[in-house]
């Protein structure tokens, strides 16, 4: 088989997996995560930090949500079993950079390993990032340059594959639609929300070793109740709305 009949078959294999494959990031963070201690030695300290890198995968959200935002149907969508596309986006964010999702996904992700505060593994975050999306992206492409031919080929020309350009933004055809956003990225919110107070919680529980002793429920904290508590009824209301009604479905998105 030849190199790029070999990189589209890797790339479609991670394609149709890509919303598990970077768990394995979170579940290597965990484990390292009993051995980092409080940011300047206090847990208010290190709540402050936690925040920041919660910011940071909130940005990574409202890229995603930006993106899906104005996009059409079967397109910039969660299919996993093929490549699937009506036309080339090539207005709003995609006039800036053309892999978006990713750009986003990116920055989800970064938050958690944000909190181990350790350049290495960061670096290892970015490496194993660029590996697995480069993939994609190149099944994605190959896909899309096979179907439009030269209408993608002259705006991949001038539009960036990751790294936004900070000019040449067209407005978008479609106008925003807040419930397709909605529909599609509740899952992202509720991941970061269940993310962020598991490894809160990890990092009292190890250290605080006397607070572990007396009583294991007195890790948790009331704003741990609010945080996961909003986080799990917005969750399930809008699954509810999404299996049992058609409220948040949108013509043609």
């Amino acid at each position: 088989m030849a190199l790029i009949e070999e990189l589209n078959q890797q790339g479609n294999f991670l394609f149709r997996w890509r919303s598990y494959i970077p768990g394995v990031i979170l579940f290597l963070s965990l484990l390292y995560l009993p051995y980092v201690p409080y940011f300047q030695g206090n847990y208010m300290s290190n709540l402050y930090w936690l925040t920041a890198a919660f910011v940071v995968s909130l940005a990574g959200l409202f890229v995603r949500c930006f993106t899906i935002g104005y996009t059409p149907k079967n397109t910039s969508g969660r299919n996993t079993k093929q490549q699937v596309a009506d036309v080339v986006n090539q207005s709003g964010i995609y006039s800036l950079v053309r892999h978006p999702l990713y750009v986003g996904n990116f920055l989800l992700y970064l938050g958690p390993v944000l909190i181990l505060r350790d350049f290495a593994f960061a670096l290892v975050y970015i490496m194993f990032f660029y590996l697995y999306y480069e993939r994609i992206i190149f099944a994605e492409e190959y896909f899309l340059r096979g179907k439009f031919k030269d209408a993608y080929l002259k705006w991949a020309d001038k539009t960036p594959a990751f790294i936004p350009r900070l000019s040449g933004y067209v407005k978008p055809n479609l106008d925003f639609s807040f419930r397709n956003i909605w529909k599609r990225e509740y899952p992202s919110l509720f991941g970061i929300i269940v993310v962020f107070t598991v490894f809160d919680l990890i990092q009292i529980y190890f250290q605080e070793p006397n607070l572990r002793a007396v009583d294991i429920v007195g890790i948790w904290k009331p704003f741990h109740t609010w945080f996961f508590g909003f986080g799990l009824v917005f969750y399930v209301v809008t699954r509810l709305i999404v299996k049992t009604t058609k409220l948040l479905e949108v013509e043609g998105r």
